[in-house]
């Protein structure tokens, strides 16, 4: 048992001996003596060894090989190694063009390593390794350009998956200063948007281009345009500005300022700044101030249409109805309320509602132009509403005086309490206006002078409480 225990440890030892070497001869000379050679690979985990045959074939270039032990046993290319749990394809990922004693592979579309295994087991590059990466993210680690663009001809999805902390192959990049692989794989893969993919911190490829201070990354990622999110914040709040700004004061403290750094600082801050890249404070604000107009447009629009509708029943409506016959002295469908004595009441009532109806259809008109909707514009538009429900209540006080009876109102009180809506809707006109003036003046005088105004109040508040101190 011993001596056939130690036979099969001689012929494992050969093959790993023949997978080094390239040496197909020898491998056929081993399955002769022993068929199931290649299965205790698989049964055993490669015995005393650490990688299957594949994984050396595979590492050192050997193309015939790796198609002939991939032809006896393809099961092979699913078994992964006791080292980082990594499959041949891993290892086919990771190895650059010609590196190794032995000959490189070939580079025939066709008859390439990578092909192979992709053929023969398409799902492994789904696989994570121990570090939790893909055969794709070991490529873009080891910026292996040709491999990632093989890789995605073959299996596009698997851009998509990303390594245990989230990160996608731009990320890795990125991490590993692969700047040309970078460039081609932001050209290969822009329909599966992950430029603005963010890992597990909310870092988005820019992010860590910026933190990194790689200058070449920084200037291709922003010249991308409005495909990159130049403002996105991570879950620390902080966009590509804070990251620059964080990562300057860092240097400082620590008294690093090479000048190399200095020319690389100098250099992002340039590009930052062309690109308008703002600090989260007023990302935040902008985010507000948007969110707020979106809400006021939709209150506008609201109210808006409210009165529209009703000015719109009053003037096919109009109070006291229309006459239904053609009589001497009026004429069918014509408005009773126009024959009567009072017509100055009537003309009020049709030109005020007139007014009501066009200023309301006036901002609903403005507000689906699609014109930029920026507080100015929107202010604009709430004057034309308060035009609108002054219109709208003018319309209603002298329709009400005009159809009550005056011997109904023997006492006068619905006619004091029009006078007086009147009298409370005209000052309350003139508390809004005389606000609003306030605040624009406010806002017009400017930071510096309000600063100017507020210091000198706040000295007078200290004489006047403290008198003693200007004398002392």
């Amino acid at each position: 048992m011993e001596k056939q225990h130690d036979i099969s440890q001689s012929y494992a030892t050969t093959l790993y001996e023949a997978a080094l070497k390239g040496d197909k001869t020898s491998l056929g000379e081993l399955l002769k003596n022993d068929e199931f050679i290649l299965d205790r690979c698989i049964i055993e985990k490669s015995c005393i060894f650490m990688q299957s045959p594949l994984h050396v074939a595979v590492k050192k270039g050997h193309l015939d090989f790796v198609k002939e032990i991939l032809r006896l046993k393809p099961e092979l290319a699913e078994v992964v190694d006791q080292l980082k749990r990594s499959s041949p394809l891993h290892i086919a990922a990771a190895r650059k063009e010609g590196a190794g004693l032995a000959e490189p592979a070939v580079h025939d579309h066709d008859e390439n390593i990578i092909d192979i295994l992709l053929k023969t087991a398409p799902n492994m590059c789904f696989v994570h390794d121990q570090d939790g990466m893909t055969p794709l993210h070991v490529a873009a680690v080891n910026g292996n350009t040709e491999v990632l663009i093989e890789f995605l001809e073959k299996k596009r999805q698997a851009a998509l998956e990303r390594t245990t902390r989230g990160e996608t192959i731009l990320h890795l990049c990125v991490k590993n200063c692969q700047v040309e692989t970078l460039k081609a794989l932001v050209e290969i893969t822009y329909d599966l948007e992950l430029l603005n993919s963010q890992d597990s911190d909310g870092n988005t490829v820019l992010h860590l281009a910026v933190a990194y201070k790689e200058v070449k990354m920084v200037e291709f990622l922003l010249g991308k345009g409005d495909k990159i999110d130049k403002n996105a914040m991570n879950k620390k709040h902080q966009t590509i500005m804070d990251i620059f700004e964080l990562t300057k004061c860092r240097e400082v403290s620590k008294d690093i300022k090479t000048d190399e750094v200095s020319d690389a600082d100098t250099k992002i801050e340039k590009l930052l700044k062309a690109k308008h890249a703002s600090r989260a404070k007023k990302v935040l604000k902008r985010s507000e101030d948007e969110k707020w107009l979106e809400q006021q447009n939709t209150a506008l629009m609201v109210v808006a249409s409210c009165i529209a509708t009703l000015s719109f029943q009053v003037g096919i409506n109009p109070p006291g109805g229309v006459w239904q016959d053609d009589n001497k002295g009026h004429e069918a469908g014509t408005s009773i309320m126009s024959y009567d004595k009072d017509k100055d009441s009537y003309n009020i009532v049709q030109v005020s509602n007139t007014i009501g109806l066009m200023s309301s259809l006036s901002v609903i008109l403005l507000l689906i132009s699609g014109l930029p909707c920026k507080r100015f514009f929107v202010f604009i538009l709430r004057v034309t509403l308060w035009i609108a429900v002054t219109a709208s209540a003018t319309t209603y006080l002298y329709t009400i005086g005009f159809l009550t009876n005056d011997i109904f109102d023997k006492t006068g009180l619905l006619e004091d309490a029009l006078d007086y809506s009147v009298e409370i809707w005209l000052w309350l006109m003139l508390v809004i206006l005389f606000g609003h003036g306030l605040r624009l003046i406010w806002k017009a005088i400017g930071h510096k002078k309000r600063r100017k105004i507020r210091g000198v109040l706040e000295r007078a508040q200290r004489s006047r409480y403290c008198p003693n101190i200007n004398n002392a």
